[in-house]
C-alpha cells in the first residue's frame, strides 16, 4: 500500500514571492512513484551497461516487484523459449552481482524468468571462416571430372565435386598429422 501524502495549498496568491518547481513538484512525484519505480527504470535503461552485451542479448528485463513479507525485490526477465532460462537460473548469482555492484547496495534479491516464444535472440553468430583452397593436383582434379561427367544435372554434379573435394582435402590432412606423430 502506498502512503497518500496530504499537500495543502494556499488560495492565496503570492505575487512576490517565488517559489522553485521542484518544491511544488516533488512532493506529487515522491506521492506517485515509489523506489521500485526508480530502480526498474534505471535497470531497463542502462540493461546492457548493467549486465553486458552477451547477457543482454538474449534477456529483457519486465518489471522489479518488492515481496511485502519478505522486504526482498524480484526482477522479472523475459528470455526466448530454449535453453536460455536455464543459463539466466545458471548465472543468476553473477548477473544479482553485477546489478547491486551497479547501484551500490544490494538492490535486487531474487530474479524470475518468463519465456517468451515471440521473442528472439539478438545474438550474432560469428560467421564461418573461409576454408583455405588448397591446390589440387592434374591428377585429382581428372579424378574428380571422370567421376562426374556422368552426371546430366548440374547442381548436383557441383555438389559431387565439392564432395569430392572435400574428402580429398580432409585426406591430405589426415596424412600431414600422421606424419608429424
Amino acid at each position: 500500500m502506498k502512503k497518500k501524502l496530504k499537500m495543502n495549498f494556499s488560495t492565496e496568491r503570492h505575487c512576490q514571492e517565488l517559489e522553485s518547481l521542484g518544491s511544488v513538484f516533488m512532493p506529487i512525484v515522491k506521492g506517485v512513484l515509489s523506489a521500485e519505480d526508480f530502480i526498474q527504470t534505471d535497470i531497463v535503461l542502462n540493461w546492457v551497461d548493467i549486465i553486458g552485451e552477451e547477457i543482454s542479448s538474449y534477456t529483457t528485463p519486465i518489471k522489479v516487484k518488492l515481496d511485502i513479507k519478505t522486504s526482498l525485490k524480484t526482477l522479472y526477465i523475459e528470455v526466448p523459449v530454449g535453453g536460455y532460462a536455464l543459463e539466466i537460473k545458471h548465472r543468476e548469482q553473477y548477473i544479482l552481482d553485477k546489478i547491486n555492484a551497479y547501484f551500490g547496495y544490494n538492490t535486487i534479491h531474487k530474479i524470475a524468468v518468463n519465456q517468451n516464444m515471440n521473442l528472439r535472440c539478438k545474438i550474432k553468430l560469428p560467421s564461418q571462416p573461409q576454408q583455405k583452397k588448397n591446390n589440387f593436383t592434374e591428377d585429382e582434379k581428372k579424378y574428380l571430372e571422370e567421376i562426374s561427367c556422368d552426371v546430366k544435372d548440374e547442381k548436383l554434379k557441383e555438389i559431387l565435386i565439392k564432395l569430392g573435394e572435400n574428402v580429398i582435402l580432409s585426406n591430405k590432412e589426415k596424412k600431414k598429422i600422421n606424419e608429424n606423430s
